[in-house]
């Protein structure tokens, strides 16, 4: 009985780990959509009927294992429909796959059905963690065991007492196993974030730009749709930091980047590449389209009042060059929107100047 009890367990461990691993985003604090829900629910379902394959036979047509876990998982992951997806999947298998219409197999089915709708509600009406375990494990515990005592009578005083404490056992401990996971996820996610973003301005940083470029300019080629590259600099900073200070310069590299963010579309990506420079990629931009943008990010700049903490407000202008895929090859991308800004540079400061070769 324990042993087949604890393949249970290590069955629904393993399927915990994997699916935390394939999901982007935290399982337990995040909103997810009907989806996402459908998946937890299936799997979580088929997860309780391979459970369901090592329960043990403690009378001709009764078996015991750790199935109502699994809904408390979906529950807990998913919600209500995760929940109430898993206890009919579980129901369904159970009359199907295991024993046809018995007695016990329409028992256990009903049970399967209510803990699901019982466990769901408890996920959506109770906020905290531990409380929502605890008490939807209580329910999953005594559901099952009320069948078990309807369908063997007294006969299973000797078994429900060891099932419940094995059953409570493994909750507690999944219960601990997913909120540890979820630490981990959320850990390993706000440094990914922060490995990827400049410290001072906020931006996506020159690791992230190499990556997502590269990406977006694969993605491009595919779907024959234009990308456009703009890299910018803020013409004489050095002067600014030499004449204010190192905490001016920082403070102006902070309000140039709000002036990029404001500009931009919520679909472009703007990122800081160096000290003073910076670079913007904008994804089905043809390079018109994107000569307008760049305008409109010289005519912002030049336009704001920089408003310094120990310095008078400042103006300043930036330099701008551009360059489209495919009209340049991807290869040379980069290299012509930097031989771009060059020749902004070259040619005066504060003006957009397009490379096409």
């Amino acid at each position: 009985m324990v042993q087949g009890l604890i393949s249970n367990f290590s069955i629904l461990a393993a399927s915990i780990f994997v699916l935390v691993q394939c999901f982007r985003r935290s399982l337990i604090t995040s909103r997810h959509n009907y989806k996402t829900k459908l998946v937890l629910g299936l799997v979580f379902g088929l997860v309780a009927i391979m459970m369901m394959f090592f329960g043990i036979h403690v009378a001709p047509t009764v078996f015991i294992d750790l199935r109502s876990l699994a809904i408390l998982c979906a529950a807990m992951m998913g919600g209500y429909y995760s929940s109430v997806l898993v206890g009919l999947i579980i129901s369904a298998g159970r009359i199907f796959l295991f024993g046809g219409f018995t007695d016990a197999a329409i028992a256990s089915s009903i049970s399967a059905v209510l803990t699901g709708i019982i466990c769901g509600l408890i996920a959506y009406y109770v906020n905290d963690y531990r409380k929502k375990w605890v008490c939807s494990l209580l329910v999953a515990a005594l559901l099952p065991s009320v069948v078990i005592y309807s369908l063997m009578g007294k006969a299973s005083l000797y078994i429900t007492p060891v099932f419940l404490f094995i059953f409570l056992s493994s909750g507690a401990l999944i219960a601990y196993f997913i909120h540890y996971l979820d630490k981990l996820k959320s850990l390993f996610l706000k440094y990914e974030a922060e490995v990827s973003r400049d410290y001072l301005t906020g931006l996506l940083n020159y690791r992230a730009f190499d990556t997502v470029f590269n990406e977006k300019l694969q993605q491009a080629d595919y779907e024959q749709a234009e990308l456009s590259v703009l890299l910018l600099d803020i013409d004489f900073f050095k002067k600014i930091n030499d004449t204010y200070g190192h905490k001016t310069g920082d403070e102006v590299l902070k309000q140039f980047a709000a002036v990029l963010t404001d500009s931009t579309r919520p679909s472009d990506f703007v990122f800081r590449i160096g000290g003073e420079e910076f670079a913007i990629l904008l994804e089905k931009c043809s390079h018109s389209q994107a000569l307008i943008m760049a305008e409109k990010l010289r005519l912002n700049t030049h336009q704001r009042t920089f408003h310094l903490p120990v310095a008078p407000s400042l103006h300043i202008t930036a330099s701008i060059g551009v360059a489209t895929f495919p009209e340049v090859a991807g290869e040379n991308l980069l290299e012509y929107a930097d031989n771009a800004l060059y020749g902004a540079k070259k040619g005066g400061r504060n003006k957009v100047v397009s490379y096409t070769g």
